[in-house]
């Protein structure tokens, strides 16, 4: 969406780029509802499909480095900052699902995932889906933050709640996602661990139980960048009902996410498919290429082998072999050990068979 389509512009987002859009207003630009059905014929499968490559956030981006400032300035384990990373680097044509704060975080990454019931349940949900959590954008509202931290340093609330929340829209403003899945249950009030912060694009991206229930989908401005929130709930909810209450729960927090990520895993096993298909082709090209080149190598070395035996070439010393192939054929020992291994033997019989002959004219 362009600054030329001011129709669709809201009053308060012109407010917003005049007054320099303070992160900390309370800010409502106009919020378009929508269902997730619609979103995902109107916007993500289009998206998909003009989608060539995969685009994956990188783990070089310049974003971690500030992440990883953070880390440091509050001595947390260098652990937290690398199983935040990881999350985050996921694929960013999918949509992201947003948490709250991040929990045993500080074990390494297999670990937490095992000892968290809620990176569990995504994990097992985008696997029965065909996905893994590496190819999914998770992001916590506030990362990096858990509550532990939190009910440990009461004094420091004020100055790092904020400070951490501010990563989060920085990570919006740089990767600009398009779809949230919404599944983070932040409560200001909650045993006074927030400090009472608020903040207008927490509202924005909430969850809802009940909204969930209707797969509404709530479409609205950050700056300039628009923004989809498909509101589903936190999956420590289905811990905390009686089992019947837990299945219905689960089925409706599933359904969503098989919505989403259905189109996406399709896309993404489409993709490889037809990346293996270039690989394949590729390698193909290169073998021919190896085996143009080691049938020239043996045809030059039995001229040679000729030439020297009519007194040619005695003069300078030179021997029956040019010894610079030693170096060719080392490296073409390389690229052999990396084809694929269903198409290694032929290329290999066919190196021995030249070896063979080189053994004869010598």
């Amino acid at each position: 969406m362009t600054l030329g389509a001011g129709e669709i512009l809201s009053a308060e987002l012109i407010r917003l780029r005049i007054s320099g859009g303070s992160r900390y207003a309370d800010e409502d630009p106009v919020t378009n509802l929508s269902t997730l059905e619609e979103l995902i014929k109107s916007t993500l499968q289009p998206a998909l499909h003009a989608q060539q490559t995969l685009d994956p956030i990188v783990s070089t981006h310049s974003l971690f480095d500030r992440a990883k400032e953070l880390c440091q300035k509050h001595q947390w384990p260098m652990q937290r900052f690398n199983n935040f990373q990881r999350l985050l680097c996921g694929t960013r044509n999918f949509p992201c699902i947003l948490l709250l704060n991040p929990k045993n975080d500080h074990l390494p990454f297999n670990d937490m995932v095992k000892g968290t019931p809620t990176l569990r349940w995504l994990e097992d949900t985008l696997e029965k889906i065909g996905l893994r959590l590496d190819d999914v954008s998770i992001m916590d509202l506030f990362p990096m933050l858990t509550d532990n931290w939190l009910d440990n340093h009461p004094a420091k609330r004020k100055e790092v709640i904020p400070e951490i929340f501010d990563l989060t829209l920085d990570f919006i403003r740089e990767f600009k996602p398009p779809i949230f899945l919404s599944c983070q249950c932040f409560a200001s009030f909650q045993h006074e661990r927030w400090n009472s912060f608020d903040h207008y694009m927490i509202q924005k991206l909430s969850s809802s139980m009940s909204t969930a229930k209707s797969q509404k989908v709530r479409g609205f401005y950050f700056e300039e960048h628009f923004i989809q929130c498909v509101q589903g709930f936190h999956p420590a909810n289905l811990y905390r009902v009686e089992y019947e209450r837990k299945q219905t729960l689960d089925t409706i927090l599933r359904r969503i996410f098989h919505s989403l990520f259905k189109p996406c895993a399709a896309w993404q096993k489409k993709y490889n498919v037809e990346l293996k298909t270039k690989m394949d082709d590729k390698t193909r090209s290169i073998k021919d290429l190896i085996k143009q080149l080691q049938k020239s190598v043996a045809e030059y070395d039995e001229m040679r082998l000729r030439a020297f035996a009519l007194g040619m070439y005695r003069d300078r010393g030179d021997s029956t072999k040019v010894m610079e192939w030693n170096t060719i054929e080392t490296a073409l020992d390389l690229i052999v050990k990396a084809l694929p291994t269903d198409q290694e033997s032929d290329l290999r019989d066919f190196r021995e068979m030249t070896k063979q002959e080189n053994l004869w004219l010598s």
